[in-house]
């Protein structure tokens, strides 16, 4: 209980130091808030399954999710987004004809959003190694009819091979890496990503997303190949509560060997959409995140948007977090999956 009250006065005081007195009150509030927003949630995820009504339009794409699925599914249920702020920011990086690599792609919310931003001129290698959220992936892909997603149904390691996957009762929480919350096992093949990605002939790569559940420091190591020949922009949730700080660190080290610096970081607890309102990305150094106690006591997964220092530096847009969610919020002109 004491350690829980300390990493809430940090963050308190994190978030006046850096975000403001009103910012703090809004947090505070959303504190207070989270009994009644569970219970919105969940009534609204009963109804959704009761009445078979799974289907969402879900920023310009219809999204199918899962029957019995506690994660993603009943977020997207409640609210028709997830992490509103980090889908912006990802939206504003992206422009017609890029070629962006998902992996983890669960049931297709990122995916989908990565095709219709970047158009038909641009790809979308989505890789998901769990076949009922690869199944969904890809039924979700054909439904928007999306021609600019490539799909693949296995997990992305150190080396190619085979591997445990942790299995949890939410969908984006399943894991390669041992997780401290209830899950089954199974065995899914790996490859490491320059060896899939040699499938294809690529003119760039200019996104790779990933959100791991900690696994993050182990596909690191099967990407060299694919980092040297085209400097991709690395978007990776790190999560030092489960892959442990020292792994973090390490991978942070790995990272600015490699010419990585950071354009910005979001604490994932905040992105939610209702709380998410008044976030702002964070813009900070590379150096400042070895010393960041979130990293170093392992407590806080934290969102994060890497570039290599020959890539030039996405400036931060100013305008304020409220226009940003509603912007994410906001449906753009649909994209033919020809």
């Amino acid at each position: 209980m004491r350690s829980v009250l300390a990493r809430k006065w940090r963050m308190a005081r994190r978030v006046l130091r850096s975000e403001g007195f009103w910012v703090l009150v809004w947090e505070i509030f959303c504190q207070g808030l989270k009994p009644l927003l569970k219970v919105y949630e969940s009534l609204a995820w009963r109804w959704s399954c009761a009445s078979g009504y799974l289907c969402f339009k879900v920023h310009g794409s219809v999204l199918t999710v899962l029957a019995g699925d506690h994660g993603i599914s009943r977020e997207l249920a409640a609210y028709r987004t997830h992490e509103p702020l980090a889908s912006k920011l990802l939206q504003q990086f992206l422009k017609p004809g890029m070629n962006v690599v998902d992996i983890g792609g669960n049931l297709g919310y990122y995916a989908l959003l990565e095709a219709r931003t970047v158009g038909n001129a641009g790809r979308v290698i989505a890789i998901e190694p769990f076949a009922a959220n690869f199944a969904q992936l890809s039924k979700n892909v054909y439904a928007n009819g999306y021609g600019n997603i490539l799909l693949h149904n296995v997990a992305v390691g150190a080396m190619n091979g085979a591997a445990t996957m942790y299995i949890g009762k939410k969908s984006n929480w399943h894991a390669l890496y041992p997780v401290p919350w209830k899950t089954r096992e199974i065995t899914v093949a790996v490859s490491t990503l320059d060896a899939l990605l040699a499938q294809h002939n690529l003119r760039s790569v200019d996104l790779i997303r990933m959100d791991l559940e900690g696994y993050e420091v182990e596909v690191i190591h099967g990407m060299g190949k694919t980092i040297e020949n085209y400097s991709p922009r690395l978007l990776v949730e790190l999560h030092p509560h489960v892959a442990g700080a020292n792994a973090i660190l390490g991978l942070l080290r790995h990272l600015r060997a490699l010419g990585y610096d950071i354009d910005w970081l979001l604490d994932s607890e905040r992105d939610h959409p209702i709380r998410s309102w008044f976030l702002r990305p964070e813009d900070v150094r590379l150096e400042e995140l070895f010393k960041d106690r979130r990293i170093i006591t392992g407590t806080r997964a934290l969102h994060v948007l890497f570039a290599r220092r020959l890539a030039k530096r996405i400036p931060l847009e100013r305008s304020s977090s409220r226009a940003l969610v509603q912007t994410a919020l906001g449906v753009r002109r649909s994209v033919s999956g020809g």
